[in-house]
């Protein structure tokens, strides 16, 4: 089990990304819509049951979940997911995931932010070998350390401590086994999700970078398009 501190960053820019959008919620209802494309039982659609619960962590009232379930049923806005790479200042790799109607103004939008803020848009295969897709899970540290053993024994890929609590990654195929095991310890996920972890995280030193750094999370944070980034950066 490895240590570092990066929770707190990440979760102070999801949370300062959420305050920013809390108006409307505008991508936790996007993600909502896409994924009950595949069905609305919960039960069977994981990938929706992830949705709704990014939606309930993030503050999301629960009748304006049901609202985007129930226009889910029937006819709505055809939304399309996609996957961008780029990099930014200080070679700091980003993995940018979309919905949009139009992917063609996503692309000139997401190409002009880079370009604004000292990046490149990447091509494919330029940037993803950099990372790993994860299944993430966010706890609190439980008091009993058997209970961490028997975490491990659900298939994790490692557990990180950091800013009291764990952090657990698992592979995409074992990430419904995780959360239903983690379930039957007792244990109630701070966070769960999907994402892309850097394999090795790059530390940017020079302070202009880390401001236009800065900038451009900020940029992708007021993009509508964007839904999620992951980015390399230490």
């Amino acid at each position: 089990m490895s240590k570092h501190s990066k929770w707190a960053k990440v979760k102070n820019q999801k949370f300062a990304a959420d305050v920013k959008k809390s108006a409307s919620f505008t991508k936790y209802i996007r993600g909502i819509s896409v994924t009950a494309r595949e069905g609305l039982d919960q039960g069977k659609n994981f990938k929706l049951r992830i949705a709704v619960e990014a939606a309930k962590t993030a503050g999301v009232p629960k009748d304006t979940i049901e609202r985007a379930l129930s226009r889910a049923a029937g006819e709505g806005e055809t939304l399309n997911e996609a996957l961008y790479e780029a990099l930014g200042p200080g070679k700091v790799g980003i993995m940018i995931e979309t919905l949009s109607n139009n992917t063609n103004r996503s692309v000139n939008e997401l190409r002009k932010l880079m370009d604004d803020h000292n990046g490149i848009l990447a091509q494919s295969g330029a940037v993803a070998w950099q990372f790993n897709r994860y299944g993430v899970v966010r706890i609190a540290k439980p008091k009993d350390e058997n209970l961490e053993l028997q975490i491990m024994d659900l298939g994790v890929e490692d557990i990180k401590e950091e800013e009291g609590g764990l952090t657990i990654y698992t592979q995409v195929s074992n990430f419904q086994n995780l959360l239903e095991g983690i379930q039957k310890l007792g244990i109630t996920p701070e966070y769960q999700g999907l994402e892309w972890v850097a394999k090795e995280t790059v530390e940017v030193k020079d302070e202009e970078q880390q401001q236009q750094l800065a900038e451009l999370y900020e940029a992708l944070d007021n993009e509508d398009d964007v839904q999620n980034y992951f980015t390399s950066e230490a």
